[in-house]
């Protein structure tokens, strides 16, 4: 029995100081992705604003669709081989240069005809010409950028993350600059599109040699790994197609149904979602290694720190949410200007989808970890199957208000059947303490916002902060481990697991 007890207490010990190692690699990792992540999307947001400032809604409109269709097509460059690279480099580091070269082949062929595509598709479509040439140019970026990610996913895998975001932010800036030099000296939709190619061509070298700073065996390519490796890498490619596709088709079908003046309009709402997902993506990024790495080592911490980390984003998520419900017109107008006030509604739908997509975002990375790419790929596949009936349902009636609608309702689908399967796999979520805490603390905040309707918002929205905080803090939902990520995010270093 003593020896039972001991064993039991050793456990406990063991479980507290992995926790205390994971949660320190966390916050270190957390801290370098969210700085540099913070850098990226401000300046894709300032970006964006002076596209949409400079271009007008007309044009704008005409640029969200060469984006969303480019993205589209540059998703078969990428086709989830980035989390493949990093998940296998984890669990295999001896391998590590032969599957970046593996990658790099892959990626390279898939390029050339992703690019082939955007040249000869756009006609078929009914495109316009400026529209034309900016799709092939905006995918021709897109598969050089893919080449330059492939060192960096190496970095990533090599626990480098730091190395990571420098080159990340470092980009996202030149791009941004990059694109305000373009409006500012008169050019146009095509002007912004080639100077989109010129830094995606500049990031492969970069890349290239932050890569080649860090210690690491040369690039081998071995066309003999194809075979073993293709399979694993469909499943992957399964998932960020669909995601992919998800994330930009309303945008083609708000173009289909109601033109270029309502795409320009969704696309401005649209672009405040894509850069709050910065915040799920530090998480992912900061942990996929080492979640790949307990997956096969200890699974009762990895359940463990999926629950923690679904805690913290649904913290995050839910002060956002009521923010849209709330201050989206007034923040449209502040960043657009007036026109795109008209947004607000379908930014409010968006904004509210972060409750489901903050969560799933990990819960995507836990089943990556876990090896259960395979049916993940159903799930976004089933995911898709709704999202484009939504919207060919409801963007003919309600326009980008049904759009946003059909976001919301996809986003929700998706993580009940992604968290049932993470259970299936044996990782059971922490409900109370991961969701239903901070939905109790956020209950009197959504009532005082809306109770104070009398009062200015930039009186309002500090007063519920403080009442979500206090909840939070009544409900004890966060942990010791939990405020050690948050002394340790202000620390530097790097620790590894």
């Amino acid at each position: 029995m003593n020896q039972e007890n001991r064993s039991g207490t050793n456990r406990t010990v063991t479980h507290g100081v992995l926790a205390s190692r994971l949660i320190s690699l966390l916050a270190r990792n957390a801290q370098v992705l969210a700085v540099a992540g913070l850098v990226g999307k401000l300046a894709t947001v300032a970006a964006a604003v002076v596209l949409a400032r400079g271009l007008g809604e007309r044009e704008f409109g005409r640029y969200v669709v060469a984006v969303a269709f480019a993205s589209l097509l540059g998703v078969l460059v990428e086709l989830g081989t980035g989390d493949y690279l990093v998940r296998e480099g984890a669990r295999k580091p001896h391998l590590l240069s032969r599957t970046t070269g593996l990658v790099l082949l892959l990626r390279t062929a898939l390029g050339l005809a992703a690019v082939a595509m955007a040249i000869s598709l756009p006609s078929l479509f009914g495109y316009e010409r400026r529209t034309s040439i900016a799709i092939a140019l905006f995918t021709a970026a897109a598969a050089l950028r893919a080449l330059g990610a492939t060192f960096l996913s190496a970095l990533q895998a090599l626990e480098h993350l730091g190395d990571v975001a420098t080159v990340q932010a470092q980009q996202a800036l030149l791009g941004a600059c990059a694109a305000a030099s373009a409006i500012a000296l008169g050019g146009g939709l095509i002007a912004v599109s080639c100077v989109a190619v010129a830094v995606a061509a500049v990031s492969v070298p970069w890349s290239w040699r932050r890569l080649n700073a860090a210690p690491h065996d040369p690039i081998e390519l071995h066309v003999g790994d194809l075979r073993d490796a293709l399979p694993v890498v469909a499943s992957f490619s399964g998932v960020i197609l669909f995601s992919t596709a998800i994330t930009y088709l309303d945008s083609l079908l708000v173009h289909a149904f109601k033109g270029n003046d309502e795409t320009g309009l969704y696309g401005s709402a649209y672009r405040v979602l894509l850069a709050l997902y910065f915040i799920p993506m530090v998480y992912s990024t900061a942990l996929i290694r080492s979640m790949s790495r307990l997956a096969s080592t200890n699974r009762d911490a990895l359940a463990w720190l999926h629950s923690r980390v679904i805690c913290h984003l649904t913290v995050v998520a839910l002060p956002l949410v009521v923010f849209g419900l709330v201050g989206s017109r007034a923040l449209l107008d502040t960043l657009y200007g007036a026109p795109y006030g008209a947004a607000d509604t379908a930014l409010a739908w968006l904004l509210a989808s972060l409750v489901f997509t903050f969560p799933g975002w990990i819960a995507s990375t836990t089943a990556y970890a876990v090896g259960a790419e395979r049916p993940f790929v159903a799930i976004v596949a089933a995911s898709l199957a709704l999202n484009v009936t939504g919207n060919l349902l409801a963007i003919p009636r309600w326009g980008i208000e049904g759009a946003a609608a059909a976001n919301f309702a996809t986003e929700g689908f998706a993580v009940v059947l992604l968290l049932a399967l993470l259970r299936r796999e044996g990782l059971k979520l922490d409900w109370t303490g991961a969701v239903g805490k901070p939905l109790m603390a956020i209950a009197p905040s959504v009532v005082i916002v809306f109770a104070l309707a009398s009062i200015p918002l930039a009186v309002r929205l500090p007063i519920g902060a403080v009442v979500y905080v206090v909840g939070l803090l009544l409900l004890r939902t966060f942990d010791a481990h939990d405020y050690d990520f948050l002394r340790a995010a202000g620390g530097i270093g790097e620790t590894r697991v």
